[in-house]
């Protein structure tokens, strides 16, 4: 909003400008006198006038509007505004994507911290049927008093898993409010919550999304910027340049004097500054501030491209490491079966079985982790590349 004032401003002082006066003058004496309007008239007698030159009670009203014709400093510092206000814009729209990336990443890890503590209390729930189960066959003597300790203890390690996830939750859930304003909605804890399985897709090419550089806010931002540099420059030198202005303007008075009442008069007025030192030093340093925003304009638009690279190769990244995860998370999960069935026909012991489910939880979380952080990667590079969220 201020740049949009600025730039109004900027434009408003080539505008005609119009100013009404009025005075009121009381002096201590008339002034006036009587002059000869001509050659006497038959009888001797003279004609006269009566010219009031200062009323005791003066009245002037008088009006003017001036006009500047060429003004090349007013001209560049309007490009300038224009421009400043244009950057100031596209700043905006860069902070909503940023604000929006924040966002995003923060609701995955929201959601892989509940996934992971479904997964810990469907851990617990098997934990809990064999430690009972383990206690039965203790009772019976059938099973060491070893084997129903660990089998307690990874109850409460499952049960540890679960307060650590609720509690990563609760502080992400606080930073999106924070973020956001918003209340979540839901429980994390509910698979309704849960991602969607990623179908493992690559994206389009990486040349195809570092097309759109150009057109991202930040860089446009910085495009903007290095153009009103550009012109604020040329605006510090263009006022040793002439400028042409005209004016008019009409009084109104009862202190005519020898004139008229009401009268105009019209001007035209051409100044050309011929030397002024400051204006220009203040020259020179606004182009070095010009030549500053230049390569700050290439430093913002290396940044994007490299921003959009590294994303869509964390994108690839985090592909492989799902495929990766489910086909661990398959075979852990075919091994705890196996290492239960085992255990149960006495060719396995418990700590082969405790093992093999430690590694299934392991391997579930990293799953978790790995769809969460695709999942994130994925908004990542579409805001990156410019595209919002928001109608998604």
């Amino acid at each position: 909003m201020q740049r949009e004032h600025e730039a109004s401003q900027a434009w408003a002082r080539l505008l005609p400008s119009v100013t009404a006066q009025a005075d009121y003058i009381g002096n201590q004496y008339l002034g006036e006198a009587n002059i000869p309007t001509g050659a006497p008239a038959v009888g001797g007698t003279l004609p006269i006038r009566n010219v009031i030159i200062t009323p005791v009670d003066q009245r002037d009203a008088s009006f003017s509007a001036a006009l500047t014709l060429i003004d090349v400093a007013a001209w560049d510092n309007i490009g300038a505004a224009r421009a400043n206000r244009e950057a100031q814009k596209a700043r905006v729209a860069a902070t909503m994507l940023e604000v929006q990336k924040t966002v995003a990443q923060t609701y995955y890890q929201i959601i892989g911290a509940g996934a992971v503590g479904r997964a810990a209390r469907r851990t617990l729930a098997a934990a809990q049927d064999n430690a009972r189960f383990i206690e039965t066959r203790a009772n019976a003597g059938l099973a060491l008093e070893l084997d129903l300790k660990r089998a307690l203890a990874e109850v409460e390690r499952d049960r540890q898993a679960i307060q650590d996830a609720d509690y990563t939750t609760i502080t992400l859930q606080r930073s999106l409010e924070t973020l956001t304003g918003l209340v979540p909605e839901g429980d994390p804890g509910n698979d309704s919550t849960a991602l969607p399985m990623d179908d493992l897709r690559d994206e389009q090419p990486l040349a195809e999304w570092i097309t759109v550089v150009d057109s991202l806010p930040s860089v446009r931002a910085a495009l903007y910027d290095r153009r009103a540099a550009e012109l604020t420059a040329a605006a510090s030198q263009s006022v040793l340049y002439p400028t042409v202005s005209t004016q008019a303007s009409e009084r109104a008075t009862n202190a005519t004097g020898f004139g008229q009442s009401p009268y105009y008069t019209v001007e035209a007025l051409a100044t050309w500054k011929l030397v002024d030192f400051a204006s220009f030093q203040a020259s020179r340093a606004q182009r070095a501030a010009a030549e500053v925003s230049s390569v700050r304009y290439d430093r913002v638009r290396e940044s994007a491209s490299q921003t959009i690279y590294d994303d869509w190769h964390q994108v690839h990244t985090q592909i492989e490491k799902s495929r990766a995860a489910r086909s661990s998370l398959e075979a852990s999960r075919l091994a705890l079966s196996v290492a239960r069935e085992k255990y149960a026909s006495g060719k396995a012991t418990l700590l082969d079985v405790v093992q093999a489910e430690r590694d299934a939880f392991s391997a579930e979380v990293t799953d978790i982790q790995a769809e969460a952080d695709l999942a994130s990667a994925r908004a990542s590079l579409r805001l990156s590349s410019g595209h919002s969220l928001e109608a998604k």
